[in-house]
């Protein structure tokens, strides 16, 4: 049975009189005949609904609560208007309190006393919240708005009445119930249509199976405004270049008696309106063809030359500057065809896709007295061609906490005249990770080109319009991290392209990344916990004096000697003890953190967003991610008669990485209210060593806590399994993950949030074999550590400022009788610090 412990009945009894207290402070400034609104009831034919599509035609909604208590209407109502008259009465209440003020401060100072004192009350009435006083000219209006809603969706009959309902008489609280009737609804009768044109005539014909409109549908003004739509959008591909949208009606006979609830509907679509001297003269729609595409790549009254191409006029300098086989790939539309705007907003968007123009812009005019023809003009305003970039960033990432980033880039466009961008780039980051400080310094160079770079039988697979780029890249980075200072070297082939319109499909044909630990001889002073570890069993070690430098082990020679004497068998520990697995894990260890790493792989990313625009609260996102490092390279090895040792083989004197990867990770938001959204984010990530490796690099392997993962711990310190190593870095090739975060607004630009996080690391299919790391079954899930919490964010508009508070609710670390809801000590709580939010 769960017992409350007295600090948790002190927390509880707190927020029961605060909830109470506040309850009766709040109707204390509002008049008498007023009444707060406590909740919006709705009733939809006699049963209780909660309909978000009903309920948010009400704006109204009672004040905002925060664990009970209105919190942004006791700020709103703690604001004195009269504070500058109450300012000006204290001080003047009492003569020598005046002249005290005036000898030690100046009358200027004291006018901003005022001055502070009022904007303060201002703030309050700014970022709190006026009550939510219910008044009929309101409500009645929202039940008009519900009727209105409701015929809009066939229910012609449908009427809302509204009634307050008293909660407590001596608060002045009510709650306002909106009763709705809908009757019966009306459905669509027979389909007829009237079409004055005999060209739009034959061109409905044609998609009339497509209709939104069909018979037997529930009458919904929704469906009428998308079947408008879809004509307009399918004439406008099919040559009728001036349809007009407003040339399309609808007429609905309707059965004033009311006991007919059949719709017979009538398609009407009128002639095209032509404005004349004389007025409107209605003129049968045509279709029309392109006649002439000009492209101008520079000013009209700079051209110079004029070139034909796959029958597309450039207009332009002599010196070429862009390739015209480039160029006619983008222009969707050819003399002869049928105008399209599906071919203009293709045409636009190919264009911008090539990164070397400003905005295009397309005329057409009439070619012809008759006009069925159109010449068409595409105006292209070339982007300098060389472009320096600064930036400085506040940063924060799993491994790094927090930080501060520069970035300097010379982009060079359109180097070999066919949109190929080259970049240059210059970064670097200073920032903490735990209680480490890490730096980073490094360069890049970028050749983007916009088509797939491979023969063309392979390239034609993925098509123009899919917008391909193709990506070389080198770089390098010189790394103060984790106190071994990584010098890293990176080179690739990736190809990216998108399937539909939220999907992205990255393809790495080949990673090349070279790990060079510059400072391993600095190991020990960077893993004190294993250092510490081993010096006490040095101590405890018979003939051990020579390791030694005073009381301690030295470092690097010490560590070393006294490791090679213990795993060599001349030492007084038994193979096997408990000791010599100690020594032997602290070395392994060591050898896999310090060694350097060469990997060769390739790898694809698919990425599908479904989130329509940075304010949209209703989206999911799923990533997948496989790769595969070292496997082509091994089945080589031997034809190219690679140096082994020790079952491994060697390439530029490196033991080369070799394993497969694959990720899943999704991410779902849900819009709650208009002021609060629920998010959820899934993780699982396993790397397994294969062939020439027993285990994974550190810099593909796995962590676990910080500000993006599991909040209660910090980053590296959860995990792997059971385990309560103490090792500083903690990683493992397995990892699982749940975030569950309710977000809601305070006041202001101050939100908040209650979340929960799920996960934990384990190692897997390598060479490590203590039960407490390694995931050996589905029993291993009781590892999985709780962390719950609160969070604190305040919105800058350009960023958010994060600070969350976790709980450990189950640490996997601890007895299995201690590890549920034994640390949740604000002492023992983690707090950190985030840049915007973490998923």
């Amino acid at each position: 049975m769960l017992a409350f412990r007295p600090h948790t009945t002190k927390i509880l009894l707190f927020l029961c009189l605060g909830t109470m207290l506040s309850g009766c402070r709040v109707t204390k400034t509002i008049d008498a005949d007023d009444l707060l609104l406590d909740q919006n009831l709705f009733y939809y034919n006699g049963s209780r609904t909660f309909a978000d599509s009903i309920q948010d035609l009400v704006p109204q909604q009672p004040n905002k609560r925060v664990l009970g208590i209105p919190l942004r209407l006791l700020i709103y109502q703690s604001a004195n208007e009269n504070s500058a008259t109450e300012f000006d009465n204290w001080l003047q209440k009492k003569t020598k309190r005046s002249q005290r003020m005036q000898s030690i401060w100046s009358q200027k100072q004291i006018d901003q006393m005022r001055a502070y004192k009022v904007q303060f009350q201002n703030w309050k009435q700014r970022n709190g919240e006026p009550p939510s006083l219910i008044d009929s000219l309101f409500f009645n209006q929202y039940a008009n708005d519900i009727t209105t809603y409701l015929s809009n969706r066939g229910y012609f009959k449908a009427k809302t009445k509204v009634s307050k309902e008293l909660t407590s008489s001596s608060r002045q609280k009510a709650n306002l119930i909106y009763d709705i009737q809908t009757g019966l609804p009306y459905y669509l009768d027979s389909i007829t249509t009237d079409i004055k044109s005999p060209v739009i005539d034959s061109l409905y014909q044609l998609k009339s199976s497509e209709s939104i409109l069909k018979e037997g549908n529930q009458f919904n003004t929704f469906d009428f405004e998308a079947e408008r739509n879809r004509l307009y959008a399918y004439f406008k591909n099919q040559g009728i270049y001036h349809f007009q949208l407003n040339s399309i009606d609808f007429e609905i006979a309707w059965d004033t008696t009311g006991t007919d609830f059949q719709l017979p509907v009538k398609i009407a679509i009128e002639d095209f309106r032509k404005p004349t001297s004389d007025g409107i003269v209605f003129e049968p729609y045509k279709q029309t063809k392109i006649n002439a595409v000009n492209v101008y790549t520079t000013g009209v009254d700079e051209v110079e030359s004029r070139t034909r191409f796959d029958s597309i006029s450039f207009f332009g300098l002599k010196k070429k500057r862009y390739s015209q086989n480039m160029l006619s790939k983008a222009i969707q539309m050819r003399s002869g065809d049928l105008y399209s705007d599906r071919a203009r907003t293709q045409t636009i968007a190919k264009l911008n896709h090539l990164g070397i123009f400003e905005y295009p812009t397309i005329t057409y005019s009439y070619s012809d007295s008759l006009e069925t023809s159109l010449n068409t003009i595409i105006t292209l305003r070339p982007r300098e061609r060389f472009e320096l970039e600064f930036g400085l960033d506040l940063t924060q990432s799993n491994i790094q906490d927090q930080g501060i980033a520069f970035n300097s880039n010379i982009n060079v466009l359109n180097i070999f005249r066919g949109a190929e961008n080259f970049e240059f780039g210059v970064r670097g980051t200073i920032g903490r990770s735990a209680d480490d400080v890490i730096s980073e310094i490094g360069g890049d160079v970028k050749l983007r080109i916009p088509k797939i770079l491979m023969p063309r039988m392979i390239a034609k697979l993925i098509p123009e319009n899919l917008q391909p780029i193709s990506v070389l890249n080198f770089g390098t980075a010189l790394q103060n991290n984790i106190g071994l200072d990584k010098q890293t070297y990176s080179a690739g082939v990736q190809y990216q392209w998108r399937s539909k319109k939220n999907n992205r499909i990255d393809f790495n044909l080949l990673h090349l990344t070279l790990v060079d630990n510059r400072n391993v001889q600095n190991y020990f002073n960077v893993y004190t916990n294993a250092y510490s570890e081993l010096n006490s069993l040095a101590k405890s070690t018979i003939g051990t004096s020579t390791f030694f430098n005073g009381d301690n082990l030295a470092i690097p020679n010490g560590t070393a000697g006294f490791t090679n004497y213990v795993l060599s068998d001349s030492s007084p520990i038994t193979k096997g003890s408990p000791s010599y697995l100690s020594v032997q894990r602290i070395e392994e260890r060591r050898g896999r953190l310090t060694q350097n790493n060469l990997i060769i792989g390739s790898s694809i990313d698919f990425l599908k967003n479904t989130q329509t625009s940075f304010f949209d609260e209703n989206f999911y996102q799923v990533r997948f991610q496989f790769e595969s490092a070292g496997n082509l390279v091994n089945l080589l090895a031997e034809p190219m008669n690679l140096e082994r040792k020790n079952e491994t083989y060697y390439l530029f004197n490196l033991p080369y990485s070799q394993y497969v990867k694959g990720e899943f990770d999704y991410i779902q938001h849900w819009l709650v209210s208009s002021s609060s959204v629920f998010a959820l984010r899934t993780f699982v990530g396993l790397a397994v060593p294969i062939g020439n490796a027993t285990s994974i690099p550190f810099n593909r392997s796995y962590f676990s806590g910080g500000a993006n993962d599991n909040r209660a711990w910090e980053v590296y310190r959860l995990g792997p399994g059971s385990s309560f190593s103490g090792n500083e870095f903690n990683e493992a090739n397995f990892k699982l993950a749940l975030n569950l975060e309710y977000r809601f607004d305070l006041f202001g630009s101050f939100k908040g949030a209650l979340f929960t996080d799920v996960g934990n690391i384990w190692n897997v299919f390598d060479d490590v074999t203590d039960p407490k790391r390694r995931f050996d079954g589905f029993g291993d899930l009781s590892e999985l550590a709780v962390g719950s919490g609160f969070g604190v964010r305040y919105d800058f508009g350009l960023f958010i400022f994060r600070l969350d508070t976790g709980f450990k609710t189950h640490n996997p670390a601890l007895e299995k009788s201690k590890r549920w809801l034994t640390e949740l000590q604000l002492k023992k709580a983690n707090v950190t610090i985030g840049i915007n939010y973490p998923f």
